[in-house]
C-alpha cells in the first residue's frame, strides 16, 4: 500500500471513529467539486444548504460507510438522493427547480451575426438549459463533462448500471444539442 493510500485509511478509521478534523482533511480536497455538484443539482442559490445536508449525513453516516467505493462517489450518491427530495434541505415540498422544464429555453438563439449574443452569454444559456434537465440527467452530464468520471462511476452515483448511466449522457447531450442546435 503506498503512503497517500495508507494516510488516507487511516484518515478515514479515525473519522470513522468520530475524529472531526479527520472527516475535515478527507473532505477538504473534494470540497470544490462537491459544491460545483450541489450548486448544478439546487436551485439557484441553495447550493450550499444542498451540501451541507449531504455532508450532515455522510458524516452521520461514516460509520456505516463500507468502503465498497471510493469516498467521494459515496458523498455523491448522498448528495444525489438529497437532492431528489429537496424538501429535506428546502424545508418545503416541491420540486427542485418549478416552473417550466427544458422545453421552456428557446429553441434557436439570434442567427443573424452581427447580432449574436457573447461567449459569456452561451455560456449562461447552456448552464441554464443544463440546469433544467430533470435531476438524473444534469448529474450524469456534470459527473462526465466537468468531472471526467468513467461511466460506471456515475453508475455508483446513480445507482443504476453502467449502460443505464451512458444512456442518461447521451440523452442529456442529445436535450443540449437540440436547443442549441443553431450555434454548432
Amino acid at each position: 500500500m503506498r503512503d497517500g493510500e495508507n494516510e488516507g485509511k487511516l484518515l478515514l478509521d479515525a473519522a470513522r471513529a468520530g475524529d472531526p478534523a479527520a472527516f475535515d482533511r478527507l473532505l477538504r480536497p473534494m470540497l470544490g467539486s462537491l459544491l460545483a455538484m450541489a450548486r448544478r443539482l439546487a436551485p439557484p442559490g441553495r447550493g450550499e444548504d444542498l451540501l451541507q445536508e449531504a455532508l450532515i449525513r455522510a458524516h452521520r453516516g461514516l460509520p456505516r460507510f463500507r468502503g465498497d467505493c471510493a469516498l467521494k462517489p459515496w458523498i455523491l450518491r448522498i448528495l444525489h438522493r438529497c437532492a431528489r427530495d429537496p424538501r429535506r434541505f428546502l424545508g418545503s415540498p416541491g420540486p427542485v427547480h418549478p416552473g417550466a422544464g427544458i422545453e421552456a429555453i428557446p429553441d434557436g438563439l439570434d442567427r443573424d451575426p452581427a447580432v449574436r449574443v457573447s461567449a459569456r452569454d452561451v455560456l449562461h444559456r447552456v448552464e441554464e438549459a443544463i440546469e433544467r434537465l430533470p435531476l438524473r440527467l444534469r448529474t450524469a452530464i456534470h459527473l462526465r463533462a466537468v468531472e471526467g468520471w468513467s461511466y460506471e462511476r456515475i453508475a455508483e452515483v446513480l445507482e443504476s448500471s453502467p449502460g443505464a448511466a451512458r444512456n442518461a449522457v447521451l440523452r442529456a447531450r442529445r436535450l443540449l444539442r437540440d436547443r442549441f442546435e443553431d450555434l454548432l
